[in-house]
């Protein structure tokens, strides 16, 4: 098989980002990385039970820690902007909902209009983890 010769341009015009203990966009990550802050901290409590904490790591059914890296405003997702009941919203994994806002967030950050995308070379790519 030849591969094609002719070398194709790929420009990145928009990012967005989530990231843990308030940093809500690249700048602020950057502006927390700058100032030597960490991200982890202690569990939210309306994120987790505290009565899932034991701290010997070999007690079954248990976390040892109390640290993690959580996300802020994972409630505030705007379901009617995309077209969800509110029922439907509250059925979407937590994940999907940031990617349909942050994939939005990155558009606007290229000053991209979605509707002039249609059948154009235009690629979205996404990390995500559950971890």
């Amino acid at each position: 098989m030849r591969m094609n010769s002719v070398r194709e341009s790929l420009a990145i015009v928009g990012i967005s980002g989530r990231f843990p203990s308030g940093a809500n966009s690249l700048e602020q990550l950057w502006g927390r990385l700058k100032s030597g802050d960490d991200l982890v901290g202690e569990w939210p409590p309306d994120r987790w039970d505290h009565a899932y904490f034991h701290p010997d790591p070999d007690r079954p059914g248990r976390c040892y820690t109390k640290a993690g890296a959580f996300l802020d405003h994972i409630d505030q997702f705007d379901a009617d902007f995309f077209g969800f009941s509110p029922r439907e919203a509250s059925r979407i994994d937590p994940q999907q909902r940031l990617l349909l806002e942050l994939a939005w967030e990155a558009l606007e950050d290229g000053g991209l209009m979605p509707k002039k995308l249609a059948n154009s070379s235009t690629g979205v790519f996404v990390g995500i983890s559950w971890i």
